[in-house]
């Protein structure tokens, strides 16, 4: 499991789906608001801009750009431990 913080108090946990390759789980002051399977990798753009989406859907007063160029940040932060958790791409 790869956990990237976000702006404040909201995470998001990215882990190995059950059904679909990658497993998002959006946490904000410590609960769970979202979770969900896709396939689209969080290291794509694509992958990126929906996880962002579903964010800003599920914590209202945040701001999308600084959500878009945080997660841009920490998924390149965290690309060895993506890679390991979801392989290369």
């Amino acid at each position: 499991m790869v956990v990237v913080e976000l702006e404040g108090s909201i995470s998001v946990e990215m882990t190995t789906g059950d059904s679909k390759p990658c497993k998002y789980t959006i946490m904000y002051e410590g609960e769970q608001v979202a979770q969900y399977e896709t396939s689209a990798d969080p290291r794509t753009t694509g992958g990126r801009i929906g996880l962002r989406n579903i964010v800003c859907r599920h914590v209202s007063g945040v701001d999308k750009n600084a959500i878009d160029e945080r997660l841009s940040t920490e998924i390149s932060q965290n690309a060895e431990a993506l890679s390991n958790e979801f392989g290369t791409r």
